[in-house]
């Protein structure tokens, strides 16, 4: 995460409150007497791996099936799990595994020995090896930071005098995205995961009482510290899932208040290293596997404390870096990802950060209030000559919930990455059977720029309204039937009913693979297709109606 990816300062009122922190730090000093070195080892192949793409249960979720049927994503051999031959081979030789990655094919070590240069060749099925982090550890240090702001204002004291959305109004009413939670599009059945620092209290905040209680924190989980000593996490994610899940009427509402969060740490604010990237990468690998729908990250990369593994402005083509390739996967696997621009808007060369360069991703750099570009903000284009960012939002003098409920107020497009991550939540909720791809197209055309787009805000802010008035650039929900399925998982059979409004049409099925198996002509709404001799596995569904006009898409398992 660049060093100023959160800009401080308070102002409540036009009274600015300077959130002068006395920073008090322990250093307990204990002297280990080894280093630690991480490397990312790839391997050749998936070659003798005990899963299956016909058995994807046993690595992907029921929800992330879902998502994959809905969106009609077969699975494929980037789904399998790494060999775990491969990792207890590497295991033997007494390398500690920390990271297992099947979209790249390869784990994430750790050792107290720098690796030989003959590592490669020492092992036939690995294709190469890089140094993500040395880790000095001669000093451990417990930065155990004691906090003291004052003038801050507690969420459970506070009264905004404004509205039902209290002190977030500005970032709401900004997006127009009032009509869509008014018509009951608040997140709900969406599932988010957000990548970022930590995230202290949010497992026992006040604020975060009823989306606890009602089930909606599915998940944390640290892939920095992986269950050991965390040390100083940072507080940054909090802030970030502030802007989309709090919910309190009259005083603070985010983005998405309904939606089912997952929360992951990726990145350690006591270094800057390519290991961070991968971090991400495995959290990304497990918000698949859990069925999340959107991603959104406030990091980003560019600059390396060691500046051999920095990245060039040639780079920033949205393949180059391991992170940047990771999310053009985790895109073409069903997930919506939004990535903030980057703060270094005032640079000579005012680059973005991967994975912001990626195009499959909705980049969101930031405005101000009266929707001029924050000076701070990153634009591209690309080194791919990719218009970046996508769109804009609020992101300076932006109001968060901090540590102990309490209001504060800061700037960066890490802040105006999850305001348009909350109202993307509510638009999918809106238009369930949208992919991202066409999610990320409307609210393009939704950008107040949409017809003259710029280097510094891309195609603007969207007006999310617009959702509600039934706008889209694509077809209408109401073109797409949703079929019933039965029994499921089936036997010899299976029974599928298209919808009572058909009028006839197409029947397909094809296997996780993607192949076309058979074909049916429906007449009635309704087909039985005998499954008795099928081998195990998952199916998918397609119907489209006679007149072209209605599609739908379900699934099925044996």
């Amino acid at each position: 995460m660049k060093r100023r990816e959160m800009r401080t300062g308070v102002v409540l009122h036009g009274v600015r409150l300077i959130a002068l922190m006395a920073l008090m730090v322990s250093w307990i000093g204990e002297v280990c007497g080894q280093d630690k070195y991480y490397y990312w080892v790839a391997f050749n192949d998936k070659e003798g791996t005990p899963f299956a793409i016909e058995r994807p249960t046993e690595y992907l979720s029921s929800r992330a099936m879902e998502r994959r049927m809905r969106q009609r994503i077969a699975v494929d051999s980037m789904d399998l799990p790494v060999n775990p031959q491969y990792v207890a081979a590497l295991q033997q030789a007494g390398l500690e595994v920390r990271h297992r990655l099947r979209w790249q094919n390869g784990v994430v070590v750790r050792t107290t020995e720098a690796l030989p240069d003959d590592f490669v060749q020492r092992y036939e099925f690995v294709r190469e090896m890089k140094l993500c982090k040395h880790e000095v550890d001669t000093l451990h240090v417990d930065s155990t930071k004691v906090l003291s702001v004052k003038n801050r204002l507690r969420l459970d004291d506070s009264h905004s005098g404004v509205d039902y959305y209290g002190w977030s109004y500005l970032q709401i009413e900004q997006l127009a995205g009032e009509p869509l939670h008014k018509r009951g599009f608040e997140g709900q059945g969406i599932v988010i995961g957000v990548c970022d620092a930590g995230f202290p209290g949010v497992d026992t905040m006040s604020v975060y009482r009823e989306m606890r209680n009602e089930g909606r924190l599915l998940a944390m989980r640290d892939f920095v510290s992986m269950g050991e000593e965390p040390g100083y996490m940072g507080n940054h994610g909090m802030h970030v899932l502030s802007l989309m899940a709090v919910d309190r009427a009259g005083v603070y509402v985010g983005t998405a208040p309904k939606a089912t969060y997952v929360l992951c740490r990726t990145e350690d604010v006591e270094s800057e290293t390519p290991l961070e990237e991968y971090n991400w990468i495995a959290a990304a690998e497990y918000l698949d596997s859990l069925g999340a729908d959107i991603i959104t990250t406030s990091l980003g990369y560019f600059d390396y404390d060691d500046s051999t593994q920095s990245y060039s402005l040639a780079d920033l083509d949205g393949r180059t870096a391991p992170m940047s390739r990771a999310a053009a996967i985790a895109v073409s696997r069903g997930m919506l990802l939004l990535n903030a621009a980057g703060n270094n808007g005032e640079d000579e060369f005012h680059q973005l950060n991967v994975p912001a360069d990626v195009p499959e991703v909705l980049t969101v750099g930031a405005v101000e209030n009266e929707g001029n570009w924050a000076s701070f903000s990153s634009y591209g284009p690309t080194a791919a000559m990719v218009r970046k960012p996508d769109v804009v939002a609020l992101g300076d003098g932006v109001m968060t919930v901090g540590e102990g409920g309490y209001l504060q107020i800061g700037s960066g497009t890490s802040y105006a990455c999850p305001i348009m991550a909350g109202m993307m939540a509510c638009l999918w909720q809106r238009y369930r059977v949208l992919n991202p791809r066409q999610l990320c197209d409307s609210v393009r055309a939704w950008g107040h720029l949409a017809v003259w787009p710029t280097d510094r805000c891309g195609y603007g802010i969207p007006d999310f309204s617009r959702a509600t008035a039934g706008m889209l650039s694509i077809n209408q929900e109401s073109a797409v039937m949703r079929m019933r399925v039965y029994p499921n998982p089936a036997t010899d059979y299976v029974v599928v009913e298209t919808g009572e409004e058909s009028q006839g049409g197409v029947l397909t099925v094809s296997d996780a693979k993607g192949r076309n198996l058979t074909t049916h002509a429906v007449e009635g709404g309704i087909c039985r297709i005998n499954t008795a001799q099928w081998p195990k596995g998952v199916y998918f569904l397609t119907f489209i109606s006679n007149d072209g006009q209605r599609r739908s898409v379900a699934g099925f398992k044996l």
